[in-house]
Protein backbone atom coordinates (compact mmCIF):
# COMPACT_ATOMS: atom_id res chain seq x y z
CA UNK A 1 0.00 0.00 0.00
CA UNK A 2 1.03 3.27 -1.03
CA UNK A 3 1.43 6.17 1.33
CA UNK A 4 -1.12 8.52 -1.53
CA UNK A 5 -3.40 5.51 -0.42
CA UNK A 6 -3.96 6.10 2.81
CA UNK A 7 -6.80 8.49 3.68
CA UNK A 8 -6.71 10.83 7.04
CA UNK A 9 -8.51 13.52 8.73
CA UNK A 10 -6.49 17.36 7.98
CA UNK A 11 -6.05 17.51 11.84
CA UNK A 12 -3.36 14.42 11.28
CA UNK A 13 -0.99 16.26 8.60
CA UNK A 14 2.14 17.49 9.84
CA UNK A 15 2.65 21.43 9.17
CA UNK A 16 3.65 22.35 5.66
CA UNK A 17 2.74 19.00 4.43
CA UNK A 18 0.96 18.60 0.99
CA UNK A 19 -2.12 16.39 0.55
CA UNK A 20 -5.55 16.10 -1.49
CA UNK A 21 -8.78 16.38 -0.82
CA UNK A 22 -10.50 12.89 -0.60
CA UNK A 23 -13.68 13.61 0.80
CA UNK A 24 -15.57 15.93 3.16
CA UNK A 25 -17.36 13.62 6.20
CA UNK A 26 -19.73 15.77 7.90
CA UNK A 27 -23.81 15.19 8.17
CA UNK A 28 -24.33 18.97 9.31
CA UNK A 29 -25.19 21.20 6.50
CA UNK A 30 -23.80 24.24 7.90
CA UNK A 31 -20.08 22.94 7.76
CA UNK A 32 -20.56 21.08 4.09
CA UNK A 33 -21.57 24.79 3.17
CA UNK A 34 -18.57 26.28 4.77
CA UNK A 35 -16.11 24.12 3.81
CA UNK A 36 -17.74 24.32 -0.38
CA UNK A 37 -17.29 27.92 -0.28
CA UNK A 38 -13.32 27.77 1.21
CA UNK A 39 -13.19 25.82 -2.02
CA UNK A 40 -12.53 22.37 0.08
CA UNK A 41 -13.51 20.15 -2.51
CA UNK A 42 -12.45 16.47 -3.31
CA UNK A 43 -9.21 16.63 -5.82
CA UNK A 44 -8.26 20.13 -4.42
CA UNK A 45 -4.13 19.96 -3.02
CA UNK A 46 -4.24 21.48 0.69
CA UNK A 47 -1.75 22.35 2.56
CA UNK A 48 -1.38 22.69 6.37
CA UNK A 49 0.46 25.71 7.40
CA UNK A 50 -0.40 25.53 10.90
CA UNK A 51 -2.24 23.48 13.64
CA UNK A 52 -2.29 25.94 16.84
CA UNK A 53 -4.12 28.10 17.99
CA UNK A 54 -6.14 27.07 14.73
CA UNK A 55 -6.04 24.70 12.00
CA UNK A 56 -4.92 27.39 8.99
CA UNK A 57 -4.74 25.71 5.81
CA UNK A 58 -4.02 26.58 2.38
CA UNK A 59 -5.81 26.01 -0.85
CA UNK A 60 -4.37 27.59 -4.13
CA UNK A 61 -3.33 30.68 -3.17
CA UNK A 62 -5.74 31.16 -0.27
CA UNK A 63 -5.47 30.75 3.59
CA UNK A 64 -8.49 29.82 5.45
CA UNK A 65 -8.68 28.71 9.74
CA UNK A 66 -10.70 26.57 11.15
CA UNK A 67 -11.49 24.92 14.44
CA UNK A 68 -10.21 21.23 15.18
CA UNK A 69 -14.04 20.45 15.00
CA UNK A 70 -14.05 21.86 11.02
CA UNK A 71 -10.75 20.99 10.00
CA UNK A 72 -11.31 17.17 11.62
CA UNK A 73 -14.00 16.52 8.28
CA UNK A 74 -11.52 17.09 5.75
CA UNK A 75 -10.07 13.66 4.78
CA UNK A 76 -6.80 13.93 2.57
CA UNK A 77 -4.31 11.71 1.24
CA UNK A 78 -0.59 12.58 1.50
CA UNK A 79 1.20 13.61 -1.52
CA UNK A 80 4.70 14.22 -1.73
Amino acid sequence: MKISDVTSSLVNLQVNQKAKVAYIHTKDHKKLQKLAAMGVLAGMSIVLIQKFPSYVFQIGQSQFAADKELAGCIFVRATA
